[in-house]
């Protein structure tokens, strides 16, 4: 559908008192502010959805006079379409509604009634907004097509679900497809409503299973604990040798000619095990000291490692308080910049209007040929001339006033609005620093902790270091007791026999047998007790082996969420590079990636990398007429494009819609020899005077 505005008529709308207007395929509306141009397209918008052009329903379509509301005038509307080559006209007019109450002469006024004609023909309100309703789709899109500006006041997501209805209709698993990488997915695709609901699915079984992962540590450990800390196989030997001891004994009763030789031969091997440990004991040292060295060395690793991160985030600190002293510096001057320009009054005394230059004069009131005094009726003719001159040259002077004040206070306004927006932006920048500084001031504490926690930690290594002998207290190790114990023994038992002879030799062996008896069962009870652990190492491989399988679980859910981060970034690659390859100039930003590798939604409008919100209003206008060129093609609607401020664009804009360009002139004063120009660097306010142009010029391009 093609719509195209072919005239205009408007009556008593606003400032406008009586206007036609005749478009062509680009039409240019040119005047001064105020003069009425925006006023020409809220017209348009309140004939067919009774709202300004800024979406506004309640605002004052009635004339005033001196900032009064006008009365008992009209206001009518009337525009002629061409849809799809066919005209139609529409009208609209509203009246006020005065009403006497009863038993009064006084009419009240109860409101406004508007009506509204189709060609000619009375309609009503709700058929008048169903053919409307009907022509332009929806009050939205209209809007869309009609405003350039509009679709960048949306909302972002807003924005968003517009685009998103310029790519085609193409489902994840046809997508996945095109890549064997993402093959994996495609039975998830098949299934899952959404990537959203897959990544929720793995996510949250991801989460599960490193629960459990992070569980059977705390399993083994307690199992662990409960073992009874034995060797078993030393046991057995010791039971073993205590048995041979014993049977030793036994041999040694029955044969008391050997119990000198055998005590001999025990001597020298006692002698040996003692030798053995002594040896053992000394290496264990050696091997203690060469693990701390070690370990002492990895800690003075990590105290370096403290030290550097330390004085990276220092520097980091000095730096951003550098920032900060500018950003704060450059506030305040902007802060005396603000006060400067808040300070600024406007000057009405050049605009007053100065009436002792109006004094009729005199000399008019006679003939100029004869000399005679004119007629009564004819001087009192001049006289009311010259006063009706007079009252519209005191309106024109206000109303000049009045036109300077708004520009002056526009002017001052955006003035001060930009000072603030600069202000905002080094207060937070100011925000953003001190709470970088904040972090890494914890961050520095949290180190320095670590740091004297490492301090101690190798103070504690040195005299653990310093604390182990060169040789080993071989008073400390039971067994070696044991054997010089026996060794002792032995050599007092040699004595004896050499001293007593065979009968006391024989008590002996039976006494020390006693004793190994009694050593015996104990190492039979430790034995029985160690019996447990091997349950207990059964259920510690089980748990191992549990352990491995979990991993393996972790690993597969993360490889999934890893594969679809991938595709999501690609399926959005593909989104953008589709939405984008619809606009000539503009170009969307709809994704942006998050810290954790994740994509969060955005729409963001950017010409050439320069966000919308940082474009001139020339270049806002360009992006929002290519916004509409491509939305226009969606929905398959051609209608009459409004440009305001035209007067930015920097170049001929060619658009298959209707062009209506709103072009503001710049302000005019008059020099000392009552030449025009346009305000330039020659303007003197003291000395020229304003040239108030109140007409506005329509030509078709």
């Amino acid at each position: 559908m093609k719509i195209t505005i072919k005239s205009i008529h408007i009556e008593n709308f606003k400032g406008i008192k009586m206007l036609d207007v005749t478009f062509s395929g680009k039409t240019k509306i040119s005047g001064q502010n105020a003069v009425g141009k925006t006023t020409i397209f809220d017209a348009f918008t309140w004939l067919l959805f009774n709202k300004n052009s800024s979406g506004e329903e309640k605002f004052n379509v009635r004339p005033l006079n001196e900032g009064i509301q006008v009365d008992n005038v009209e206001i009518k509307v009337s525009a002629i379409l061409d849809v799809d080559g066919k005209e139609v006209e529409l009208s609209k007019t509203q009246k006020q509604n005065w009403v006497k109450k009863r038993g009064t002469d006084t009419a009240v006024l109860q409101g406004n009634v508007n009506s509204f004609e189709i060609d000619g023909y009375p309609k009503s309100e709700a058929d008048f907004k169903a053919y409307v309703s009907e022509l332009a789709q929806s009050e939205e899109m209209f809007k869309m097509l009609t405003n350039p500006q509009y679709f960048s006041s949306l909302k972002w997501k807003d924005q968003r679900d517009i685009l998103m209805k310029l790519v085609s209709d193409v489902s994840d698993v046809e997508l996945a497809q095109t890549d064997a990488k993402y093959a994996p997915l495609l039975s998830e695709l098949e299934k899952a409503p959404s990537t959203d609901d897959i990544r929720a699915k793995f996510s949250k079984a991801l989460s599960e299973w490193k629960k459990k992962q992070a569980e059977i540590p705390v399993r083994i450990d307690e199992a662990m604990k409960t073992k009874v800390d034995i060797d078993v196989a030393e046991q057995e030997l010791a039971k073993t040798d205590l048995e041979t001891k014993i049977a030793d004994i036994d041999a040694k009763i029955k044969d008391s000619d050997g119990v000198m030789m055998e005590l001999g031969r025990e001597e020298m091997q006692l002698q040996f095990d003692m030798s053995g440990i002594m040896q053992i004991m000394n290496r264990d040292l050696k091997n203690m000291r060469s693990e701390l060295e070690a370990d002492l060395c990895v800690c003075k690793n990590e105290l370096d490692r403290f030290a550097s991160t330390i004085s990276l985030k220092e520097k980091q600190i000095s730096d951003n308080e550098k920032a900060i002293t500018d950003a704060d510096t450059e506030r305040k001057k902007l802060g005396e910049k603000y006060n400067a320009e808040k300070a600024k009054a406007f000057d009405e005394t050049p605009y007053l209007f100065d009436g002792s230059k109006w004094v009729f004069d005199e000399n008019s009131t006679v003939c100029s040929l004869c000399g005679q005094k004119l007629p009564e009726d004819k001087i009192e003719q001049l006289k009311a001339d010259f006063e009706s001159r007079k009252r519209k040259a005191k309106a024109d002077a206000e109303e000049k006033l009045k036109s300077e004040k708004i520009r002056f206070d526009t002017e001052k306004r955006t003035a001060l609005n930009r000072l603030v927006a600069i202000g905002t932006e080094r207060k937070n920048l100011i925000t953003k620093l001190r709470d970088e500084n904040a972090k890494a001031k914890e961050e520095i504490k949290s180190l320095k902790e670590q740091e004297q926690e490492d301090i101690a930690k190798k103070e504690k290594l040195c005299q653990q270091l310093s604390s182990i002998p060169e040789i080993a207290d071989y008073s400390q190790n039971e067994e070696y007791v044991d054997l010089k114990a026996r060794h002792d023994e032995v050599l007092e038992e040699i004595e004896k026999m050499n001293a007593n002879g065979e009968d006391a030799a024989v008590e002996s062996l039976k006494s020390e047998k006693e004793e190994i008896q009694a050593r015996l069962d104990d190492v039979n009870k430790i034995i029985a007790k160690a019996s447990m652990n091997v349950e207990i190492d059964e259920r510690i491989g089980q748990l191992q082996e549990e352990q491995k399988e979990i991993g393996q679980k972790v690993a597969d859910q993360e490889q999934i969420l890893y594969l679809l981060e991938e595709f999501i970034r690609f399926k959005l690659d593909k989104v953008s590079e589709t939405i984008n390859s619809h606009f000539n100039t503009v170009n969307f930003k709809l994704f942006e990636m998050q810290l954790n590798g994740g994509m969060k939604d955005c729409c963001e409008c950017t010409v050439g990398g320069v966000p919308y919100s940082s474009l001139n209003s020339g270049h806002k206008i360009v992006a929002g007429l290519d916004i509409i060129r491509s939305l226009s093609e969606l929905y398959g609607v051609s209608a009459p494009i409004f440009v305001d401020n035209a007067e930015s664009l920097t170049s001929e804009q060619t658009m298959r819609s209707q062009l209506i360009l709103l072009i503001a002139k710049k302000p005019q004063y008059m020099d000392e020899h009552g030449e025009v120009h346009d305000i330039d660097d020659n303007y003197d306010p003291t000395i020229h005077k304003l040239v108030y142009d109140g007409s506005l010029k329509v030509e078709g391009v």
